[in-house]
């Protein structure tokens, strides 16, 4: 490709340089004591092993800097929201009465609720961090539609006849959720977190893209924002879009088929299938 910067142009061809030698003379006013060193490095978007952006910077920096962010981000959301919702529908299934109601109802209306749109109003009113991103997104899905499941895999143990003995020797509601009830569907929560990280990974990427992520930690959605703000495609640099989005997806194939796997696992019922 065309270089975008050539120094020494020949105005009759501004893509190639004058032929000869040519001397650079840096000019500048420091106070008294003050050494000044410079270095002329010479790069372009060839720069780095996955090129460079609009700044001259290398994106591999960025796609490395963005994988353990955007996998703690993914990983953190996933435990706080799942174990928080696991929590809940053992308490309310074993509870009944209004607060298996409640649980139910709050779960109805946040399953209509848009989490992306509603990240993206409460942006525009307070600026976010990612970790304040984080604990809104980990609010946002507590209630989400895995407390039905959960609860309907709690109903069955419930009726479980070592259950039954526990509740006929008076073991009290709390200790019968958290030592009796929640040990039984546990296994069956790894799975369903492994599965859920990638969306919450998108997330974050999707709010990045969009310019309301965190402006100081550089993600793989940051990158991406970057390279349409710059109009990395109407210039050709394919690999600047490529590159984060390929690792978005081979993220997300990857915990896909890690969640299958151990869904096979700890579903019998699947094994055979």
């Amino acid at each position: 490709g065309l270089p975008q910067i050539v120094l020494c142009a020949d105005r009759a061809k501004p893509e190639s340089s004058l032929k000869g030698l040519a001397q650079m003379v840096v000019i500048g006013e420091l106070p008294e004591g003050v050494e000044l060193e410079t270095k002329l490095v010479v790069y372009g978007h060839v720069h780095g092993l996955a090129g460079t952006d609009h700044r001259r910077r290398d994106l591999m920096v960025s796609l490395l800097w963005g994988a353990p962010i955007g996998l703690a981000f993914g990983l953190l959301a996933a435990v706080g929201a799942q174990l928080s919702t696991f929590v809940l529908a053992g308490i309310g299934t074993w509870m009944g009465g209004k607060v298996d109601r409640t649980f139910q109802w709050l779960t109805q209306v946040n399953v209509i609720l848009p989490v992306l749109p509603i990240l993206i109003m409460i942006h525009y009113f307070h600026q976010l961090s990612l970790w304040k991103i984080l604990g809104l997104v980990i609010a946002l899905n507590v209630f989400s539609a895995s407390l039905l499941t959960y609860r309907a895999m709690f109903l069955q143990a419930k009726e479980s006849p070592y259950i039954e003995a526990a509740q006929a020797y008076g073991v009290g509601n709390m200790r019968m959720v958290f030592r009796y009830l929640l040990p039984r569907i546990a296994p069956t929560l790894l799975p369903q977190f492994v599965l859920i990280v990638p969306t919450f990974v998108f997330l974050e990427a999707s709010l990045a893209v969009l310019g309301l992520g965190d402006p100081v930690l550089p993600t793989w959605g940051k990158v991406l924002n970057d390279a349409y703000t710059q109009g990395a495609l109407y210039k050709g640099l394919y690999y600047w879009m490529i590159l984060p989005a390929g690792l978005l997806m081979l993220m997300g194939v990857g915990f896909a088929l890690i969640g299958f796997s151990l869904d096979r696992i700890f579903n019998p019922r699947l094994r055979a299938v």
